[in-house]
């Protein structure tokens, strides 16, 4: 009897594994922790944008992303305006070194019709376009659905908009330092200048004025701000319009560009050097200075006025 009972025991242990060895093998894995990062995006009107991938935390790939909702966070109403195409400028082909006049940039610009805002099926980037323009500022949010072959996740809330609105002109850093006259040496930092920007109605024109501590500009036409070198410099982001030194700044026209002008880099990426010999300022020293990713968005007039807070003009 115990016999039997030992036998069957062991049948049954056989049969357990056949039927677990027939089991389908599971394929692929899906996150519980699928999400975008950052959580919340800040989006300026008008200009085009993406964001990250969503974060598949090692999920089998690919993704596949769906757009199940967008709404007003705030008021928790659908939000189908995001949604809907509208005409925009766009450049049909990538700008090269060789779209060197306005003819030939304004050949490569056309008209086409994009929503504000699309959710790419695979990866799940989010993508904005110069359309959210036309879109009420806010703050919005989405529901998404994520799929691969493993299986399909529900995301509500995956990631808030904070829709701000326009910029007209952006800037980074600024630099400065003083050098010794006739020589590329001894070089001691100077307190970073201070850039403001200034839009008025008017031709699409840009204008750069250097002036000292009290705000008294230096006079470009006069040889008082040269370029430095051969140092990347402004005029060489724009070749589609001369410069113009006068008594107080440098001048350029600029094409309205989709995204934003300058597209060009000049030879330090978007960075602009420039000095005042020392035969001009009070500290007898060639005062170099810089400015990093000067851009425009919308027509008009700017004024980037670059002060010098330590300087002083003979």
């Amino acid at each position: 009897m115990k016999k039997n009972f030992i036998y069957l025991s062991y049948l049954a242990f056989l049969l357990t594994l056949v039927i677990c060895g027939c089991k389908k093998p599971e394929v692929g894995y899906i996150s519980n922790n699928l999400n975008y990062s950052p959580q919340l995006l800040i989006v300026p009107q008008g200009l085009t944008m993406y964001s990250n991938s969503i974060n598949s935390d090692q999920s089998t790939q690919p993704l596949m992303v769906k757009l199940l909702a967008i709404r007003n966070k705030i008021t928790g109403k659908p939000a189908p305006e995001l949604l809907q195409p509208d005409t925009i400028s766009t450049f049909s082909g990538e700008i090269t070194d060789a779209d060197s006049t306005l003819a030939l940039l304004n050949a490569k610009i056309t008209k086409s019709l994009k929503p504000p805002f699309h959710v790419n099926p695979i990866g799940g980037r989010l993508e904005f376009s110069t359309a959210t323009v036309n879109v009420d500022s806010g703050l919005y949010t989405i529901d998404v659905e994520v799929s691969n072959q493993r299986g399909t996740k529900t995301l509500l809330n995956a990631c808030d908009i904070q829709l701000v609105a326009k910029i007209n002109s952006s800037i980074g850093t600024t630099f400065s330092s003083y050098s010794d006259v006739g020589a590329e040496t001894n070089f001691i930092t100077l307190p970073n200048p201070e850039a403001t920007i200034e839009r008025t109605a008017g031709p699409d024109k840009i204008i750069i004025k250097v002036v000292d501590k009290n705000g008294k500009p230096f006079n470009p036409s006069a040889g008082e701000v040269i370029n430095r070198g051969d140092r990347g410099n402004f005029a060489q982001m724009n070749p589609y319009y001369p410069m113009v030194k006068t008594v107080t700044g440098m001048e350029w026209g600029f094409p309205v560009l989709p995204n934003g002008f300058p597209i060009k880099l000049g030879a330090n990426g978007t960075l602009s050097y420039y000095r005042i010999p020392g035969t001009f300022n009070t500290l007898n020293k060639n005062v170099n200075l810089a400015f990093d990713a000067f851009k425009v968005y919308s027509p008009g007039t700017y004024t980037l006025t670059i002060t010098l807070p330590t300087i002083t003009k003979k």
